[in-house]
């Protein structure tokens, strides 16, 4: 007996070593699969809050921001946030401000870069107004970019395009290429 267990013993080892890897794959298995059935969006599941207000302050930016929004997810680790209909106000120092509305956006704290998608609709204090698809709004350098069709209207002329840059800090707006301009009635296709 006492030589059959000592044959036995590496086997019974080998089969607990089997049965224990086999518990902790089983259990790493349904961990990752909740986590990717859970989050939807393009942030991973963390804190979900609904009617926020988001405000950021940069010491070193000329520009700070506010953002309302429905419904808001950030990331567990802080760097993500996720956000749908929301109203953006960038507000730069001794420049006009400016508003935007859109149905969803992504914001990387660390970059600064906040991705905005869905009816965009911009207004500035000065009577101007654009609309877009799509536009890509970087914090640190202070500027508003998309490649998406744009229509901007002011008090005097409206121009349609194909994309659109705007530094914020500095109030120069570029449209890329596409440009259509009506001044005062007139069409000019430039």
């Amino acid at each position: 007996m006492k030589t059959t267990l000592k044959k036995l013993l590496p086997l019974i080892g080998i089969g607990g070593l089997i049965l224990f890897a086999g518990i902790h794959v089983f259990l790493d298995q349904r961990k990752t699969s909740s986590l990717s059935a859970s989050s939807d969006d393009a942030v991973p599941e963390g804190i979900r809050l609904k009617d926020i207000q988001y405000s950021h302050a940069d010491p070193k930016s000329k520009t700070t921001w506010l953002m309302d929004a429905a419904e808001v997810t950030i990331s567990m680790d802080r760097r993500y946030m996720s956000f749908r209909n929301f109203l953006l106000k960038v507000h730069p120092q001794d420049r006009p401000r400016l508003e935007l509305t859109g149905q969803r956006g992504d914001y990387d704290t660390e970059t600064g870069e906040m991705i905005l998608r869905g009816d965009i609709r911009g207004k500035t204090e000065n009577g101007y107004t654009f609309e877009t698809e799509y536009a890509v709004y970087n914090q640190k350098r202070g500027d508003l970019e998309t490649h998406e069709p744009v229509l901007i209207t002011g008090p005097f002329f409206s121009i349609q395009g194909r994309g659109l840059s705007l530094d914020v800090n500095r109030e120069v707006l570029r449209i890329h290429s596409e440009v259509t301009t009506r001044i005062k009635d007139r069409t000019w296709v430039l």
